[in-house]
């Protein structure tokens, strides 16, 4: 399966069709221990024929950037209404995801996306599990879309 490529593609429709920002992507992270400079993040749980965990990671300034885009205002903090835009994204990106296994006959299920902010904190795939980290930069800065998955 090409994930990479799902979720690039998946990314820049939902960015293009809800959020009206350009983005670029850069080239898939799978290895090592990524520091990604990060303050807030949404993710959302997938289950059935894939077992997974897609987040969207960003630092504070494009997190504010992205959510306020999508609701159409400037957001001074990462506040609930930052949390909320980037925990929707979460779940439009694990939809399309969904959407796009569905063609291929993989079936998904969805949880209901969590959000976490602060200035110290790591997100870990357990041992075992795959892990692939795309990075995509907006005028705001880079923020990164990631997947932790192990197949049924």
């Amino acid at each position: 399966m090409e994930f990479a490529q799902k979720i690039s593609s998946v990314t820049k429709e939902i960015f293009a069709s809800m959020i009206f920002l350009d983005l670029t992507s850069g080239e898939p992270i799978s290895q090592g221990q990524e520091d990604l400079g990060c303050h807030v993040s949404a993710m959302i749980g997938l289950s059935g024929d894939i077992n997974a965990i897609l987040g969207i990671h960003c630092p504070a300034v494009v997190g504010k950037a992205i959510g306020g885009a999508m609701l159409g205002m400037e957001l001074e903090e990462v506040d609930e209404d930052t949390k909320d835009a980037l925990g929707e994204i979460a779940n439009m990106l694990a939809g399309g995801l969904k959407e796009t296994f569905a063609a291929e006959k993989i079936d998904i299920l969805l949880a209901i996306p969590t959000t976490i902010s602060g200035n110290s904190y790591k997100v870990s795939a357990p041992t075992g599990s795959n892990r692939i980290i795309i990075p995509f930069d907006i005028e705001a800065g880079r923020f990164y879309i990631d997947l932790k998955y192990s197949l049924s």
